[in-house]
């Protein structure tokens, strides 16, 4: 069973993190800023924080139970549905797999594909992804440190932040090599590209304007994909912007959701 923290009072938010991160990368952040207006359920994914590894080989069954996993986490009811980076992935297969129990659907620095493909350049080179599975069997503590490093990149000022954020992370007890890799297997398989339209719930793409990983410039693709939903890009935020831009990012996400 995957660990879930709950904090606050009032309609369900569940908050869903991203790759080599946990429940600590924002819960002060919640604590904060959303917390005195939802019911928040921070869960971890599988060999991450407190959440157990989930033994699975190939890829659909990964996906399958890691799905199932988090469904199973989900707090009774209906629930606000937010995921981060790969947290926004799994929460898009969460919600089409089970939208009885989501109300919203808010993607924060994700998007429907992480990896670039022919007719998707809106991502990471493969060649990104392939490099981390190799780093990681040789030095993952050197890995994630670049990792948490590359979300900084073109947030203007975000030196200090940067060093505060790694020293923090570094603080924290590593993820487990097996939820690791799985986490990378499914960044670079999962596609809803064509899946987006069977989403009826409202959908809410929170992005960072000079974010890395997930160039914003992909959401001139939902016209197509996904017309209904709505967009708030936050100025010069990177990859985290409930850490660059704590307070923005929290307004968005009460303003779409309350």
């Amino acid at each position: 069973m995957l660990n879930r923290e709950t904090l606050g009072q009032g309609p369900n938010l569940t908050l869903i993190h991203g790759w080599a991160a946990d429940n600590g990368v924002w819960r002060t952040w919640v604590e904060a800023e959303l917390a005195p207006h939802f019911t928040c359920h921070l869960i971890e994914l599988p060999g991450f924080g407190d959440s157990p590894v989930i033994e699975a080989e190939t890829v659909s069954h990964i996906r399958q139970r890691w799905r199932a996993a988090v469904i199973e986490a989900l707090p009774p009811g209906q629930t606000a549905l937010l995921g981060w980076s790969l947290g926004g992935l799994i929460a898009q297969d969460v919600l089409l797999h089970a939208p009885e129990r989501i109300s919203h659907l808010i993607g924060l620095a994700t998007s429907p594909r992480f990896v670039q493909v022919e007719g998707w350049q809106h991502g990471v080179p493969p060649q990104l992804v392939a490099d981390f599975m190799q780093a990681l069997v040789v030095d993952m503590a050197l890995l994630l440190k670049r990792f948490w490093m590359l979300q900084w990149q073109g947030n203007p000022g975000a030196r200090r932040l940067m060093k505060q954020f790694v020293a923090e992370m570094k603080g924290r007890s590593l993820p487990k090599l097996t939820g690791l890799r799985q986490g990378l297997i499914l960044l670079r398989t999962l596609d809803f590209r064509q899946q987006l339209n069977q989403i009826t719930q409202p959908t809410l793409w929170l992005l960072g304007e000079k974010d890395p990983l997930i160039p914003v410039g992909w959401v001139e693709q939902l016209a197509t994909l996904q017309p209904q939903a709505q967009v708030v890009v936050i100025p010069d935020a990177a990859h985290l912007p409930f850490r660059s831009h704590p307070q923005e990012t929290a307004q968005a996400i009460i303003q779409f959701t309350v």
